[in-house]
């Protein structure tokens, strides 16, 4: 009787199987999760950067090359709008200490006609009160000193019978002569160029402008140069100009030359004018009172 066969009813195997099934799905998930953990462990390891790469990541965006500069050689190349905008803007368009403003018709129009041209020319070449010698550039020449300050006096609308070198830049037939070439064919280049923009100025039939289309236009010329011309620190005065002087500097700007500071932003804007276009604004602009 000891060794009789233990006896289980249908009830108790049911039990028995579906133990077995919960453990091994338990053991199953189990390993799952280790599995899981173990493939997120390698896969979060940081990815090995290269030298190459890390120099790539932090080197700089540009590179400063120091060397010599040519001061002499770089002045050469400015026109007198340049020189103005650089060397004398801080006092002439402020008239800080004392100094003249640009477009000061009556104050170089007294100072031409008390000290005369050449005593003016020599004040800016040797400094005079307040203003050092060339305006503190030591690398300009005396052509250019003369140059900027007929260009001063351009800006002023004042009459002068300077005519400057051919370039504005100190480079004179003489010189060129001197090297051996022909100045006559610089004086006939210089002087057709001059036809040529007096007869486009001459095109414009300013008796024909009409303010009315004017002042439509002049809209855009508002910011800068004030509603009523007042000009601005950095723009120049209108009012008081007449329209022949408001005619041909659009005609100059109109042409690509280089008339002042201010080029790079007149040029675009005179670009599409027409000549009709033209009168008429100079007509508008010589309505304002100074």
């Amino acid at each position: 009787m000891g060794n009789q066969p233990i006896k289980m009813d249908t009830g108790n195997k049911v039990l028995l199987f579906i133990s077995s099934l919960a453990l091994l799905g338990a053991v199953l998930f189990l390993v799952s999760q280790l599995a899981g953990w173990i493939a997120g462990m390698t896969g979060s390891q940081a990815e090995a950067v290269s030298e190459e790469r890390i120099a790539q990541r932090i080197a700089p965006i540009g590179r400063v090359v120091s060397g010599e500069v040519d001061t002499a050689a770089e002045a050469a190349d400015l026109s007198p709008g340049d020189i103005y905008a650089n060397v004398c803007a801080a006092c002439h368009d402020s008239g800080a200490s004392g100094a003249p403003i640009k477009d000061d018709t009556d104050e170089w129009a007294n100072r031409l006609n008390d000290k005369g041209l050449d005593t003016i020319f020599d004040n800016s070449i040797n400094g005079i009160g307040a203003m050092p010698a060339r305006g503190g550039d030591s690398s300009l020449t005396d052509e250019q000193m003369r140059d900027v300050v007929a260009y001063m006096l351009d800006e002023a609308g004042v009459d002068h019978d300077y005519e400057g070198s051919d370039n504005g830049n100190g480079d004179t037939a003489a010189e060129d002569a001197a090297e051996g070439e022909e100045p006559v064919a610089t004086t006939e280049t210089g002087a057709a160029a001059a036809d040529e923009e007096a007869e486009a100025v001459a095109a414009i039939a300013v008796e024909d402008g009409d303010a009315e289309r004017g002042q439509s236009r002049y809209n855009t010329c508002v910011a800068c140069h004030g509603a009523q011309g007042q000009g601005t620190p950095v723009f120049p005065k209108l009012a008081g100009r007449d329209a022949e002087y408001i005619a041909d500097k659009l005609v100059r700007y109109r042409a690509g030359e280089t008339v002042g500071d201010q080029t790079a932003l007149m040029a675009p804007n005179a670009a599409n004018l027409s000549d009709q276009e033209i009168a008429d604004l100079a007509v508008y602009v010589a309505t304002f009172e100074d």
